[in-house]
């Protein structure tokens, strides 16, 4: 009888779980995303960060056109054999975002753009994905490279961002924006993601007309876009 206590604990989280997930949780302010999650705890912050995400992007004109599912787990993500916080599936328009405990949980010093992991960066890497499913809705052609998205991604992190940290970010990585003849590309990404977000997003930021290349990111057909 001494297992009793726990195994009604372990049915409970399971009925809240699937009753959570019944049961979604629509954005108020962005009802294209729906929330599935075991806990009510994340949606605002959930619900914000897209917001500031899709308030970005629509500067740029990219809107989302369908409903996007975000789905709270508490297991690890593994991407390529590191743990990613969370990851977009095209196929399905759901994004899996581990929960804020999850990553703490999941690792000793969890790191982002070369600070610590903290609600912040937390907030930072629900916009990256949700910036990942409205790029993919206004795609003009089937990517080779995620680079075209990882750049408007990244860009969107960081532009979710306060203004201090975004600064002392930009400060630290002490990188220029891209510049004509600039191939961006996966590589880069992959070994400097800090260096490769700042120059995005300086590079998005300092042009007067952005639109034609964003044109150039959603058209893109091969596995680098180079800078004009």
């Amino acid at each position: 009888m001494r297992y009793l206590p726990v195994l009604l604990s372990l049915l409970l989280y399971a009925y809240s779980a699937v009753a959570a997930i019944d049961n979604p949780h629509q954005c108020l302010n962005q009802p294209e995303i729906i929330i599935l999650s075991a806990t009510a705890d994340e949606n605002a912050a959930i619900c914000s960060a897209a917001e500031q995400a899709m308030t970005f992007l629509a500067g740029f004109d990219l809107r989302p056109k369908r409903k996007i599912s975000i789905e709270v787990i508490e297991d690890s993500i593994d991407s390529h054999g590191y743990i990613a916080y969370g990851s977009y599936d095209s196929r399905s328009d759901r994004i899996s975002l581990m929960s804020y405990a999850a990553i703490l949980r999941n690792s000793a010093a969890p790191m982002m753009y070369g600070e610590p992991f903290d609600r912040v960066h937390y907030s930072g890497a629900i916009a990256h994905e949700v910036a990942h499913a409205v790029v993919q809705h206004n795609l003009k052609t089937e990517l080779l490279s995620t680079s075209p998205q990882e750049y408007l991604a990244h860009a969107t992190q960081l532009a979710v961002l306060p203004p201090a940290r975004r600064r002392a970010i930009i400060a630290a990585m002490d990188v220029r924006p891209w510049e004509s003849g600039d191939a961006v590309s996966d590589v880069y990404m992959a070994m400097e993601p800090g260096k490769f977000a700042v120059k995005s997003y300086r590079h998005l930021l300092a042009m007067d007309d952005p639109s034609d290349f964003v044109e150039i990111l959603l058209n893109a057909k091969w596995f680098y876009v180079y800078v004009p």
